[in-house]
């Protein structure tokens, strides 16, 4: 026997009936199911009872269900509503609009979607899609190296928020970024611990562990010069 998971509110299911492309959000939990919405649109309030949540593992046998609904990650979900977004915007399907997006599965932390086109218009229609699903959008310059452009999204309420994402690995697969939780422009270290950043024990007598910001050929960390350096020894975290 199977034992399926009920879904936590925010995350998301995507139908499998042949021909659906219907992905919804969870809103509430309840003995019988969940309550949810249209992922794209937040509209159309409904139920899902228990018997048909089935888990992505199924997806994988010799003769997988068609029917009823499986989890699907945020990173997916932002992938293909900014494919229909640019196939609006330009008349057309280009598969490799969306170069790719990296999501944390809880979607108030979001994460990042790097675009092939630097239009402003077409960008535009993305942060259109994006808001209607729920989640704030802006342009992240800084995840660009080259062409084209990248969005931070994150879910809605959470936008006014630091936008910094953890520091990405030099291989992107399986990356689910974090983000500060701290209100933009702070002056301490970023918030998450998670945030694959360089730290020192700041509260040991032995070393200085004032935050150093991130510096070219350098991480942001913690100085691990020893405590009462003298002030021309810029901090330092390596």
């Amino acid at each position: 026997m199977t034992t399926v998971v009920v879904p936590q509110v925010g995350e998301l299911l995507s139908a499998l009936r042949p021909g659906s492309r219907a992905i919804v959000r969870v809103t509430e939990r309840n003995a019988d199911g969940v309550m949810v919405v249209d992922a794209a649109t937040l509209g159309r309030a409904r139920s899902i009872p228990r018997s048909v949540l089935r888990p992505f593992s199924l997806l994988y046998r010799g003769r997988p269900p068609k029917s009823g609904y499986v989890p699907l990650s945020e990173s997916d979900f932002v992938h293909r509503l900014l494919d229909a977004a640019f196939c609006e915007a330009l008349g057309t399907d280009d598969p490799g609009a969306v170069v790719y997006v990296r999501a944390h599965p809880d979607w108030a932390s979001g994460g990042v979607a790097r675009l092939a086109y630097e239009d402003q218009e077409i960008v535009k229609v993305c942060v259109t899609a994006l808001e209607r699903a729920g989640y704030g959008a802006e342009p992240a310059r800084e995840r660009v190296s080259g062409f084209g452009s990248a969005l931070r999204f994150r879910r809605k309420d959470r936008q006014p928020l630091c936008p910094a994402l953890e520091k990405p690995p030099r291989n992107l697969d399986g990356w689910e970024p974090w983000s500060c939780d701290l209100d933009r422009d702070h002056e301490e270290p970023h918030h998450n611990l998670v945030m694959r950043y360089h730290w020192t024990d700041d509260t040991g007598p032995d070393l200085c562990g004032a935050w150093v910001p991130r510096m070219p050929g350098r991480g942001m960390g913690s100085c691990t010069l020893p405590a009462g350096h003298p002030p021309a020894q810029r901090h330092r975290d390596e």
